[in-house]
This record gives structure tokens, C-alpha cells and sequence, in this order.
């Protein structure tokens, strides 16, 4: 299973077009999308830049769509940081909720001053 087909159309691309972009015939498109055949490597790299998702996202494995995209210093770190958490909370059965009032009550811990800082 994938979703070739629901990030096209979310595109608004109609097969043909897709199919140009990538330098394969229409019926090879259609093939991946119905799940007959799956996307070579290459094919799967160049979906993702396409659709600007993870490769495990197109292919069902994550719901995480976004690549990581890491800047230089701290921004990379945070992002880093959100990313693992996303991904533990969502193993972990948290809901945002609960890391609502985490981050809540990281933000009044370091407002007393029990977190000391960098």
C-alpha cells in the first residue's frame, strides 16, 4: 500500500502529468498506485521530493510526512528533539494533551528556576 495516488490528486496532477515527471509510462503509475507493483529506489526518491514527504510516509509506514529539514545550531537540536518526542509520544500512547501540560510544566519549572539554565 501506498499513497502515490492521494498525493497526486492532492497535487492536483493528473496521472499522464506525474508519469512525465517522472519518465515513466502511465500504466506503470496506475500499477504503483493500485499496488500492483511497488516504485523502484530512485522512483521512491523522486516521489518524495515531488510530494515533499518522507518515503516512509508515501509508502504507509509513518505518519509523519515531513522530512526533517535541520538548520545549523540550536534550531537543528529543537527540531531534532521534536521530532524523537513526536515519534516516542506516538509509540508511547500520549495524546497532545498530555504533552500540552509536559511542555506546560517544563515551561513553570524553569520560571522557578528548577532548571537551570544553559
Amino acid at each position: 500500500m501506498n499513497r502515490v495516488k492521494e498525493l497526486r490528486e492532492e497535487k492536483g496532477l493528473k496521472q499522464i502529468d506525474l508519469a512525465g515527471h517522472l519518465n515513466i509510462s502511465q500504466a506503470t503509475l496506475s500499477n504503483w498506485e493500485r499496488s500492483i507493483h511497488d516504485p523502484d529506489n530512485e522512483s521512491l526518491g523522486n516521489l518524495a521530493r515531488i510530494f515533499d514527504c518522507t518515503i516512509d510516509y508515501l509508502l504507509c509506514n509513518s505518519d509523519i510526512r515531513y522530512p526533517v529539514r535541520l538548520g545549523d545550531g540550536e534550531e537543528a537540536k529543537l527540531e531534532q528533539v521534536f521530532y524523537r518526542i513526536v515519534h516516542e509520544a506516538k509509540n508511547s500512547g500520549l495524546d497532545p494533551h498530555d504533552l500540552e501540560m509536559a511542555i506546560d510544566f517544563i515551561k513553570r519549572a524553569k520560571d522557578r528556576k528548577d532548571i537551570p539554565e544553559k
